[in-house]
């Protein structure tokens, strides 16, 4: 049952994050704002992340441990959230850190719009090593609904999908998160596009997003999990293209989608023959190239042949390949269709 004093719910999945753990309790416990409570559910872990909960908790009133059986991510944050009790949700990646100001921000922001239902920010990604936690600034955009910050951030490829760049209402809260992949991509869209106000707060060190191999978002993909990833984004796309957004915005969304579910493909533990991975190469080449054209005002013909000589050092091709994607970039036209009128019948999700 919701608590009327408790303002802000930060929900922590845990899974064997005992190197990590102390780093991000650390940053969400020095908010001294007693409206606060820290949500940790432990996944089953067998390494040391409950005990080190448990001292956390020790020490502050505000947190509170669930213990379930590994059961993934995405039920973690499904019964973190149904035992939240605050107004706004944020959800937080164990290994991830947030800057311990980013909650007056957002506290700041509510005091200006009492209605506020969305507190977007932006994040920097790291490995291994130290964070400066700098001072942050003011800077930040107001938009009278969430669909207006949604074609704003997709017309400017800054809206990634993930669901802790969110500090939302809990009302907005309909859709439950899914299995292991890419879980975020239908819950997100379904919060941002359902607000009826929204704050984008400016900052690349409002969050911190650690990327390190073991997680499970660098881990090969199983069939099953590429099964449901497709039947997401299939929702997605389907969903951005009944959306009142610019056509800019949506094929902005529909190729970045189709590139996800690609790079997850290559990612994946299938075995393919080497004609269908190229074709997969090829496939991610010209979708980001398309991309680049369809966005920038300097995407002239040298710019997109250096784009595509870094992209085949990095994705190594057959010689066909490299002429296409080369011809491509010299004439900025997509080979099977015209991008501006027929991306919305565009894609790989039932082609690989």
């Amino acid at each position: 049952m919701k608590n009327e004093s408790i303002c802000l719910s930060i929900i922590i999945p845990c899974y064997n994050v005992e190197n990590y753990i102390k780093d991000c309790l650390n940053t969400v416990t020095k908010d001294d704002a007693y409206s606060t409570e820290i949500i940790c559910i432990d996944d089953g872990s067998t390494d040391n992340t409950l005990l080190i909960l448990e001292q956390y908790q020790a020490k502050f009133d505000n947190i509170k441990i669930i213990k379930q059986p590994n059961l993934g991510v995405s039920k973690a944050r499904n019964k973190g959230f149904e035992c939240s009790s605050g107004d706004y949700i944020l959800f937080i990646d164990s290994d991830d850190m947030i800057n311990p100001d980013l909650l007056k921000k957002f506290r700041n922001s509510l005091n200006l719009i009492s209605e506020l239902d969305l507190f977007y920010f932006d994040y920097t990604s790291f490995k291994e090593g130290e964070i400066a936690f700098n001072s942050m600034n003011n800077k930040s955009l107001s938009f009278n609904t969430g669909l207006d910050l949604l074609n704003f951030l997709l017309e400017r490829r800054n809206y990634s999908g993930v669901i802790w760049r969110f500090i939302f209402n809990r009302k907005l809260f309909s859709e439950k998160f899914i299995e292991k992949n890419h879980e975020d991509h239908s819950v997100s869209l379904s919060i941002i596009s359902k607000a009826k106000s929204a704050i984008y707060f400016l900052n690349k060190n409002s969050y911190f997003h650690r990327v390190r191999t073991s997680s499970l978002s660098e881990q090969y993909i199983d069939d099953f999990n590429l099964k449901t990833l497709k039947k997401v984004l299939n929702h997605c796309i389907t969903k951005i293209n009944s959306l009142q957004l610019s056509d800019k915005a949506k094929c902005n969304y529909v190729f970045a989608m189709n590139i996800t579910y690609l790079e997850s493909l290559l990612k994946s533990d299938k075995t393919f023959e080497k004609r269908t991975k190229d074709e997969i190469i090829k496939e991610i080449g010209l979708l980001k190239l398309m991309i680049r054209v369809n966005n920038s005002n300097k995407s002239n013909a040298i710019r997109n042949i250096f784009y595509i000589f870094k992209f085949i050092k990095k994705n190594p091709c057959s010689l066909y390949t490299k002429k296409i994607l080369i011809k491509c970039a010299i004439t900025k036209k997509y080979p099977y269709l015209e991008t501006k009128k027929d991306y919305k019948q565009y894609s790989s999700l039932n082609k690989f």
